[in-house]
């Protein structure tokens, strides 16, 4: 029995309610029951892909910058090319199951669990120095010869500069100067601390073996070719992916394209609670001593106000010396800065709340200092300080903030200098954590964090694993087991 149903919404295509039975009194009944359907305007399943569904998805989700450019990367890197290509009614939990028991045996889609080689495409670069031609020239036109043929395709990413050098007997600072110019041509992208990535989007995300270069003079050693080694992709990044799926298909059954959402059958791999360690108050003031005693009393003030409000690393950034007031000792916390597929926002904090912070006497003293030595410095040149000036810049006129990766790089570097283990996130631990055992209560400590849930969060994630309340329990039972004993 087969009724026409109507035109799928996606696709375009013709849809038809399709079902089999045995007699014609059957058939009779099933066609008034496929007929009510249709006249309810129900429609079968529609044949759209998962690559279809979450292009449109993203589309409409709510995702603030710094989410989207996540979410993004994921379903590029790993969910289109597991699932792209299936159709949203061939999707059920099995499917999931096996792709997230893959993904955690190993995150490369490519990988069968057997050995094999990862064979680079980039080319073996030949130079020749008696042609009187700069050896950067050289370089860049190997490279750019290998985009040309589709050798290195678009979406690919290239060795580093230092890995192309070694590996060639070239100097590094020739293929810096290659990768330049190719990034002036618009045929590579560079961004600063990532690899360069040849301009385009890959025609076929489906996940491949690095196949041999059909190059008879293919050398391994020098395009960089090694064997695989698995790594398994962690069980909070999968529980990432799947709620990725779990929100498209949730959005395909509310425009009603499939019936169910498959991923509330699947199975997802377990996640061991992380044990959160907060600093010393010691090792905290170690760390700020080591910065300023390099020179670097704007990072020195950056840690310090980390360690006494707790302020997530974009919240801090984003600080305009607009959002203090040094009279009352109130530091007011609105906004947050990201960089994130080199967009640069300053928008809502995490939970898009605003709050309030007090700041005691010696905070308001620093910040004042700081702000008056950079009104100095302005004054030498004619120029006041803006109120919406960031207080955490790279140039005294305070017009752009600090990148925050910069910040967990620079933070993460001095403290190595101070031989401590210690980042940007350990110091929100540190307020937690340091607030709980001095006696402060948990909502006014999830609040001063900027915590919603009545400090469900804060006790979860950010403070001591071990309470106050704790080790008085502990001190009291060796107490009263030390006085059974005598």
């Amino acid at each position: 029995m087969i009724v026409y149903a109507g035109t799928d919404p996606v696709t375009g295509r013709r849809l038809r309610l399709r079902q089999t039975v045995k007699t014609e009194e059957q058939a009779q009944i099933l066609l008034g029951k496929l007929l009510a359907q249709v006249a309810e305007g129900r429609q079968p399943e529609t044949g759209v892909t998962v690559a279809e569904l979450l292009r449109r998805y993203m589309a409409v989700a709510e995702l603030d910058s710094s989410t989207r450019h996540t979410y993004e990367g994921y379903i590029r890197r790993t969910i289109l090319p597991a699932l792209g290509s299936m159709q949203l009614r061939k999707v059920r939990g099995p499917v999931l199951d096996m792709l997230y028991a893959r993904l955690h045996r190993c995150g490369d889609l490519a990988c069968t669990g057997k050995p094999f080689t990862e064979h680079s495409t980039f080319p073996a670069i030949d130079v020749t120095p008696t042609t009187g031609q700069p050896l950067w020239i050289q370089v860049a036109s190997a490279i750019r010869e290998a985009i040309t043929a589709g050798q290195l395709s678009p979406g690919g990413l290239l060795p580093s500069a230092r890995q192309v050098a070694e590996r060639n007997g070239l100097s590094v600072t020739a293929i810096h100067r290659a990768l330049d110019v190719l990034a002036n041509e618009g045929v590579i992208g560079v961004r600063q601390g990532r690899r360069a990535v040849v301009v385009g989007q890959a025609a076929d995300p489906r996940p491949t073996r690095r196949a041999r270069s059909a190059d008879p003079k293919h050398d391994c050693a020098r395009s960089g070719c090694v064997l695989h080694v698995c790594r398994p992709m962690s069980a909070a990044t999968i529980r990432q992916i799947h709620a990725i799926l779990s929100g498209a298909f949730a959005t395909a059954v509310r425009w009603e394209w499939i019936e169910r959402n498959p991923a509330m059958t699947a199975k997802l791999p377990r996640t061991r609670p992380r044990t959160a360690t907060s600093p010393q108050p010691a090792d905290v003031a170690k760390v700020i001593a080591r910065a300023r005693a390099s020179g670097q009393d704007s990072l020195a003030l950056y840690l310090w106000l980390a360690a006494v409000t707790g302020a997530r690393r974009g919240e801090l950034c984003a600080l305009q010396w607009a959002d203090l007031d040094l009279e009352l000792g109130v530091l007011h916390v609105a906004h947050s800065y990201s960089v994130a597929g080199g967009a640069k926002i300053r928008k809502d904090t995490k939970t898009h709340q605003d709050r309030s912070l007090a700041i005691d006497e010696i905070t308001v003293t620093v910040l004042a200092e700081r702000q008056q030595v950079l009104a100095d410095q302005l004054g030498q040149i004619g120029i006041e300080l803006p109120l919406n000036s960031y207080v955490f810049s790279p140039d005294p006129l305070g017009d752009r903030p600090w990148n925050p990766d910069w910040v967990t790089h620079k933070v993460g570097e001095i403290a190595r200098a101070a031989r401590v283990a210690l980042n940007v996130k350990a110091l929100r631990h540190y307020s937690a954590s340091q607030l709980l055992a001095g006696g402060i209560d948990l909502r006014n400590t999830a609040a001063r964090l900027g915590h919603s849930g009545g400090g469900a969060t804060t006790l979860r994630h950010y403070a001591d694993p071990i309470s106050e309340v704790d080790r008085r329990a502990a001190t009291y039972l060796a107490e009263l087991t030390r006085a059974q004993g005598r």
